[in-house]
């Protein structure tokens, strides 16, 4: 243990990150998919900071991190664990919670206000070790897939559908607004990576009644929008069949819907399966 050094992650190259990533999470329970472009591009999209993220070392080698994303949110600093991880050679030696407790030292250093993070609903020694360090469950976060091909036929209501600008609902985005969305869905989140995705407005009349966003190359689709006085009206089967056909992924994903909300029980009548389930925690400093 005594040779373990946890610094941070500023000068460590991505590559290396990349590296220690693959192997951690190489037995994940949910299966991940991560080549170095889209660890990059996940990067980008959740504003991970390096110099926010700490590593844990032993020599040269990168055995554990906690890339750390930074945002300021209506004035104050926010951050969010964007992967924790520890290669499998160095598992249950305690470098979790060792990485943790620097972490969280650093954070109030930077005079950050929230740390926010996501865990599997069946992590319990993760969750243990979050709320023994101050972390509360705030809510319950599903997710949901269907193949493509699962998806049913969406008849033609007359709706005008377009490719647009994102960025022009974004003054307007509590209107559609189905819950408020984690970090790695916020429009944020998909403008920092913007050619990635394709944004889809369904309109009555020149009227924008709902939208959605969709990756071009892995089917995640971080929102979905609708006015509250169109909502029942299926509006959203036709907006997913729209976003199906600028995806190449042959499945289509909905991560981190909140428990107990209209567009989870939406989805699960158009045929979609509830995957995995989600604790959201934050500790307030």
């Amino acid at each position: 243990m005594e040779n373990f050094q946890i610094i941070s992650l500023s000068g460590t190259s991505v590559e290396k990150i990349h590296e220690a990533f693959t192997d951690a999470f190489s037995d994940y329970e949910v299966k991940l998919d991560m080549p170095l472009p889209k660890l990059v591009e996940m990067m980008k999209t959740r504003d991970l900071n390096p110099d926010f993220s700490v590593g844990c070392f032993d020599g040269d080698l990168l055995v554990g991190f906690i890339l750390t994303g930074y945002r300021e949110i209506n004035g104050q600093k926010v951050c969010y664990d964007g992967g924790t991880g520890v290669i499998k050679a160095y598992q249950r030696k305690g470098i979790g919670e060792m990485l943790l407790k620097e972490l969280l030292l650093i954070l109030r250093e930077k005079q950050v206000d929230r740390f926010m993070l996501e865990v599997l609903e069946n992590n319990t020694p993760a969750i243990k070790l979050y709320e023994k360090h101050g972390f509360a469950k705030t809510r319950k976060l599903e997710c949901f897939e269907i193949e493509k091909h699962e998806l049913r036929l969406v008849p033609d209501r007359g709706f005008g559908i377009s490719v647009t600008n994102p960025a022009t609902l974004i003054q307007h985005e509590e209107l559609y607004r189905l819950y408020p969305p984690t970090w790695q869905n916020e429009i944020q989140s998909v403008l920092n990576v913007s050619e990635s995705y394709t944004f889809i407005s369904l309109s009555c009349t020149s009227k924008i009644l709902g939208y959605g966003f969709i990756h071009k190359t892995k089917g995640d689709i971080p929102q979905i929008g609708i006015l509250d006085e169109w909502k029942h009206w299926g509006l959203e089967a036709h907006l997913i069949a729209e976003l199906a056909k600028h995806t190449k992924s042959e499945k289509i994903v909905v991560l981190n819907v909140e428990a107990e909300n209209y567009l989870g029980e939406t989805l699960g009548k158009l045929g979609f399966r509830n995957t995995v389930n989600q604790w959201e925690m934050v500790l307030e400093f």
